[in-house]
């Protein structure tokens, strides 16, 4: 009791107790509804003010959308070392960029056959998705900006993207050469810190936008949507398992790992990562934990760090799951265009994740503006990411300690006698 206690005091508790209320209250006016004339008129106006205080938090949120991107892109690309970078840079992106949409594309093809029998009527209103009526040139050109200020105000996400790995990498090629440049990335950096305060501080109020967009959707179109949030999770969970089980059979097949050997020495990170649900929380231990399977130090001081934001294997297969839920829902034609750039989308949206509290619901807004659907569809589902984390943030961790295993074994630098001893090592930054 005193755990649940404590839970209801965090963030996720939060939220989750926002979405129980959310509930509550839902059911409740619907069944006041249809009483008489006089209380139909009057809990649709209490639905219109509560699904106001879900519209606001949405807004505050978007806003901070294309600065914290660009803050969080240019810092991943400018703390790349060139020296490390040439050995070990390129082979290591390769890795996570491969890894990532192969998370996507498994995603994708297994919610080919999901049944997707919904009957909620939030995103009935939708219009068919632009994805497919772009052509391959307009998809293309579509990456670069012609003026980067309007990619900021529109904002373009992709456009962003683009000019913030280019602003990073040209700051990485003259810090050493151009003094001014290394104050232009502190500032860039401090700018990232105040996007982050503002986030946080936004979040705070979550549980209140969740319980007023959970309530109002529930009392507008009907308690389908519960029905939406339950399959959407079960389906989640249930990919997310099936994708880290296929992934650790590649590991241990193509290295001769032994598997016991490897969840016994693991162990110790997934139960933390999916007690915390935070990847960013869980790189101590997940860096200790690849020493002890044999990785060297420098490959995991490399790899881990950069991969706690470029390689979320996880996150591709959530959004995914819930843009299709989405879609269904909408009623939309998901032609085999749609399929593949929501491939490619999600495994934009999951780089550069930002690590922090609400990098999920980042992650998830830039998806859905990308594709084309209501943001306010996004919080409904983001209600349950404190579910979603569970399974989603040990996929990270281990897709991480996956990759830091892969990169050593392309170096020579995989100790086997330490990944089958059972001593202890010392594990020195």
């Amino acid at each position: 009791m005193c755990k649940f206690r404590r839970f209801l005091t965090t963030a996720s508790g939060k939220i989750l107790l926002g979405l129980v209320l959310g509930i509550i209250i839902g059911v409740g006016l619907v069944s006041l509804k249809n009483t008489s004339p006089r209380w139909t008129e009057c809990v649709l106006q209490s639905a219109g003010y509560l699904h106001m205080l879900g519209q606001i938090f949405m807004n505050l949120m978007y806003m901070c959308v294309p600065f914290l991107i660009f803050g969080s892109v240019v810092m991943s690309v400018s703390s790349v070392h060139l020296e490390e970078f040439k050995r070990l840079g390129m082979k290591t992106l390769w890795l996570f960029l491969m890894a990532t949409a192969l998370s996507a594309t498994f995603a994708i093809v297994i919610s080919t056959v999901l049944p997707f029998q919904f009957d909620v009527e939030v995103v009935k209103a939708v219009k068919a998705s632009h994805i497919a009526s772009l052509t391959i040139q307009e998809i293309v050109l579509g990456f670069f900006p012609n003026n980067v200020f309007t990619a900021f105000t529109q904002p373009s996400i992709l456009q962003i993207i683009v000019f913030s790995c280019l602003f990073g990498a040209c700051i990485n090629l003259l810090r050493d050469v151009t003094p001014n440049v290394a104050d232009l990335l502190n500032v860039t950096l401090a700018f990232r810190s105040v996007v982050l305060k503002m986030i946080a501080l936004i979040m705070k109020v979550a549980p209140i936008a969740v319980f007023g967009i959970v309530s109002s959707t529930i009392v507008i179109h009907g308690l389908g949507t519960l029905k939406t949030l339950g399959m959407v999770l079960v389906y989640i969970t249930t990919l997310n398992v099936l994708f880290f089980l296929l992934y650790t059979l590649f590991i241990c097949v193509r290295y001769r790992l032994s598997p016991a050997i490897l969840f016994k020495k693991s162990a110790r990170v997934m139960i933390f990562a999916g007690s915390i649900t935070s990847t960013a929380l869980s790189l101590p231990l997940a860096m200790d934990s690849s020493r002890h399977l044999g990785v060297s130090k420098q490959v995991t001081n490399f790899v881990l760090p950069l991969g706690n934001s470029l390689n979320t294997n996880g996150g591709p297969i959530t959004n995914i799951i819930i843009v299709i839920a989405v879609a269904h829902c909408a009623n939309l034609e998901m032609t085999l265009s749609f399929y593949v750039m929501l491939g490619i989308y999600a495994t934009i949206a999951s780089l550069g994740n930002p690590g922090v509290l609400g990098g999920a619901l980042v992650s998830l807004l830039m998806l859905f503006d990308l594709v084309g659907l209501p943001k306010e569809a996004a919080l409904i589902f983001f209600s349950l990411d404190c579910f979603y984390a569970i399974t989603r943030v040990i996929v990270n961790v281990m897709g991480n300690i996956y990759a830091s295993i892969i990169i050593a074994h392309s170096q020579g630098e995989f100790d086997r006698e330490v990944f089958e001893s059972s001593q202890e090592i010392a594990c020195t930054p």
